[in-house]
């Protein structure tokens, strides 16, 4: 992500274009962190789907078997009321059977089409993720960077100093304080 360039020709247009490199990958990160709340919502309501079309597949295996009872314990010829009841419970059931199949492709499709997603939301994400850190590097990079040109800066044009040892401080301390005290005799 950071150019490569030296600590000297660090300039402002280049941290800030890294600045907003970063920040654009903190919005897409955060956009994504939304689409995968939102696949995760959507999955929650596929499977209350499902759970509805389960609920209703047992109505349907109680109501066949209300039915299979009543053909077998009844004289079906002897009673053309019972024969027509039977008809129609018949025909509700299997138009019932039509529109849980044809419910439960749908939610089938759903759930396909939710489970590429999250494929995708995961490999992005992993992906941004892995941005993020390298961001993250980045940033460090430019920190450490803009200290070392502070530090040169300093170096650079401050007092220049030598290396003295304690005994050399004390003696330079010592010295002061007798030229001082000699300045005051002379007056």
């Amino acid at each position: 992500m950071i150019k490569q360039t030296s600590a000297q020709t660090l300039s402002s247009d280049n941290v800030k274009d890294e600045l907003n490199l970063i920040k654009s990958l903190c919005v897409k990160h955060e956009m994504l962190c939304c689409a995968f709340s939102k696949w995760k919502n959507d999955i929650e309501q596929n499977d209350a789907q499902l759970e509805i079309l389960n609920e209703t597949a047992v109505a349907l295996r109680n109501r066949h078997k209300v039915l299979t009872e009543m053909l077998t314990h009844s004289p079906v010829l002897a009673s053309p009321e019972l024969l027509n009841q039977l008809q129609r419970e018949i025909s509700a059931v299997e138009t019932q059977v039509d529109i849980w199949i044809r419910e439960l492709a749908e939610i089938n499709d759903d759930r396909t089409r939710l489970d590429i997603e999250f494929v995708k939301l995961r490999s992005q994400l992993q992906k941004s993720m892995t941005n993020i850190e390298i961001a993250q590097l980045d940033f460090e990079t430019m920190e450490r960077r803009h200290c070392d040109m502070w530090k040169n800066f300093l170096y650079n044009m401050g007092p220049k100093l030598t290396a003295v040892s304690p005994a050399t401080v004390v003696l330079s301390v010592t010295a002061q304080k007798l030229g001082a005290a000699a300045a005051k005799l002379s007056e």
